[in-house]
This record gives C-alpha cells, structure tokens and sequence, in this order.
C-alpha cells in the first residue's frame, strides 16, 4: 500500500470567488486566504490579471504595499488584503472581475488563484428585494422612476450575499419584503447596523417584517426604534389607515388610507 504525501510546494488561494462594489472614484478591500498546501516553508509573489480596474496589494491590515506574502509555513496560511480602485468614469452597475494569483517563489510553476468581482456604484440609492416575488416589487420601481430616482437594485432571491461594502456605497437604502415571513431582514440586521452606523439612510416596507418574534430584536428597538413585544396584542390587526407621527418622518401626512390589494400583486 502506498500512502501519497503532500507536494513540496502547493498553495490555494481562498475564497474561491468574492463579490463586493464601491462608489465610482473610491475603492474598495478584499481580504484573500492564501495557504501553503505544501510540506515546504514558502513565500509567494502576489499578482493580478483581467479587468480594467487598478489592483495593490496591501498587508493584511491592509495600511501598507506588500508585494509578496511574509513566510508561511507547511499547513499554515497568511492573510493578503486586496484593492480595488473604481475609476471616476465607471458606469452604474458595472462589474469589473480580477483574478487574483499567488505564485510559489520555491517553485514558481505552482500557483493558486481566486476572483474577485467589483460592482461600480454612481447612483445614491439602492433597491433590494427581499419580498420572494410575492408579491413583486414593481409598483416600488414604478414610484422610484415617476419620481426620477436613479437606484441599483439586488435581489436577495439571486443572490442572498449581499456585500457590505457595496451596501455602504450608496446614500439610500429602499429594503421591500412584500409578504415575506417570518424574519425577513434577520439576516441582514448586522450589515443594516453598519450601513446606518456609516451615515445611511433606511426605508423598509413590507407586510410581516416584525412577524412574531422577529421584532423584539436589539435592531428594531436600537434602530428601527419599534417598541415591540412579539405578540399578537401587536400583530395582524385589521387596518384600514395609517396616521402620522409626531416628531417623525411621517410628520405632517395625516391619516393615509391603506390599499391592501398591493399584497396581492403578482
């Protein structure tokens, strides 16, 4: 029997993919993985390829220019930070995909690579829909556009990891939920703290945000400022207005009628 035993150099670069944006002019950073797969203490020379955007290499502190990684031991991995500058011509939602590669100095023919994909931002708001197409957001779009607001939009459905950095890059935050229960942002109050934490602005409309428990969180009550208690003395009473709050946005709107046939749009 014949047990095989690790190369002498070998090296991944993990993650395999990673996907983030920032404001046209600015940049942003990507922390890689690189790990030596090998049974030979190495370095390894940090390299780019693909794309149109300027890529630097940065200690995993990412404050200063570091071209290879320090020395990593068999088994072991180094953190490298990775940026990525948006040109100030970038257009709206384009996507920019470097590959980023490092190479053995033992052995230079042994590499390892991974991608990372950068979305341009130029709008200040963004639309993210978390509603499970039940119903769709459509008539949110419609308003957006009767009102000339320019918005990028994310679909939670495609693709549920929505990046923080690229969440930061926008001004405005348009979070629409439709019927989607229970908990539809819990997954994203952290990344919604920060946004809001970096000066932010929020608007969620759906019909079963708070459903159950999901509005007794630290976000709601911190954040969202719901004081809610996760029972039904609070939830799903029939409705068929909705008044203004003093000393809040809605200041000044008086009493709203509610048009429940929304919830239904397909």
């Amino acid at each position: 029997m014949i047990t095989p035993i690790a190369s002498p150099y070998a090296v991944s670069v993990l993650p395999s993919t990673q996907t983030d944006g920032a404001r046209i002019g600015s940049s942003v950073n990507y922390l890689v993985h690189v790990k030596n797969l090998g049974f030979t203490t190495d370095t390894y020379t940090l390299s780019s390829s693909g794309g149109s955007y300027a890529v630097s290499f940065l200690d995993a502190t990412c404050a200063s220019p570091a071209a290879t990684t320090p020395s990593v031991g068999p088994g072991a991995s180094t953190d490298v930070c990775v940026n990525v500058a948006v040109p100030s011509g970038a257009s709206n939602g384009d996507v920019n995909t470097t590959s980023v590669t490092a190479t053995s100095v033992g052995l230079p023919s042994v590499s390892g690579s991974g991608t990372v994909k950068t979305i341009a931002v130029a709008v200040d708001t963004l639309l993210v829909d978390n509603d499970g197409n039940s119903p769709t957001f459509s008539r949110t779009t419609r308003q957006l556009d009767r009102r000339r607001i320019a918005f990028s939009t994310w679909d939670l459905g495609t693709d549920s990891n929505i990046p923080l950095n690229y969440m930061k890059a926008f001004k405005k935050i348009v979070w629409f939920t439709g019927n989607s229960y229970p908990g539809p942002i819990l997954p994203y109050e952290v990344r919604l703290a920060a946004f809001l934490n970096n000066g932010g602005r929020l608007f969620i409309s759906g019909q079963d945000v708070l459903d159950q428990a999901a509005g007794t969180t630290a976000f709601v009550h911190d954040y969202l400022h719901i004081d809610w208690d996760g029972t039904e003395a609070q939830n799903d009473k029939s409705t068929a207005t909705v008044s203004d709050v003093a000393g809040t946005l809605s200041a000044g709107l008086g009493t709203v009628p509610l048009d429940h046939s929304v919830l239904g749009e397909r």
